[in-house]
């Protein structure tokens, strides 16, 4: 039976430094009008070709074996960032900027959803509600609402800190009694008024 035997990948010197015959790499070894099959771990001989044996096959060692098919890597495009979090609020008692319990559970969670996340900036937004000391001003109630909800915007950034949020990161203004998420009358108490925003970036 006719059969062709063609060296695929030899490496040249091996034999010569072992004096002889030397172990082969991979040889195209098929018969004639079908594909041939590759072997790995062959024989060589001193000038790189195949040593044959009476019927024609190439030598084999122990261990020889079809070499594996090639297969190219599958290019992976790289996983899409995740959707930055919703913006969050937390709320403060009357004339209050230290954080309630809730308001500190609520920033909790805020953490657990970003702490991995490649944020380019965090901004924090304090408000409060159109509610005066009494006997101020209504120049004097802005002015005190105005630093009201800066007190609650710099008390939000830093728990965030705190909970291991780069500073860097972290922007903090107030807006006082501008930008109310419920319209009210002057000096009236509404809650929902009283929030920091933290706005992802």
């Amino acid at each position: 039976m006719l059969r062709k035997l063609i060296l695929s990948t030899a490496v040249a010197g091996v034999a010569s430094a072992l004096g002889g015959a030397a172990p082969g790499f991979a040889q195209d070894v098929g018969i004639f009008g079908e594909g041939p099959a590759r072997l790995c771990n062959t024989v060589i001989d001193s000038a790189g070709n195949p040593v044959i044996d009476n019927a024609s096959d190439a030598v084999r060692q122990n261990q020889t074996f079809e070499c594996p098919e090639e297969v190219m890597a599958a290019v992976v495009e790289p996983a899409a960032p995740p959707p930055l979090p919703d913006d969050g609020e937390v709320y403060f008692e009357l004339d209050e900027s230290d954080l309630t319990p809730d308001a500190q559970a609520a920033i909790n969670d805020m953490i657990f959803d970003i702490k991995d996340r490649e944020l380019d900036g965090i901004k924090v937004v304090g408000h409060t509600d159109t509610s005066c000391p009494p006997g101020d001003t209504q120049a004097g109630c802005e002015a005190y609402n105005q630093t009201l909800s800066e007190r609650r915007a710099e008390t939000v950034g830093q728990s965030l800190v705190q909970q291991g949020i780069p500073v860097g990161l972290i922007t903090t203004e107030g807006v006082g009694m501008n930008d109310l998420a419920v319209a009210t009358p002057p000096r009236t108490v509404n809650q929902a008024n009283r929030r920091a925003q933290i706005q992802f970036e």
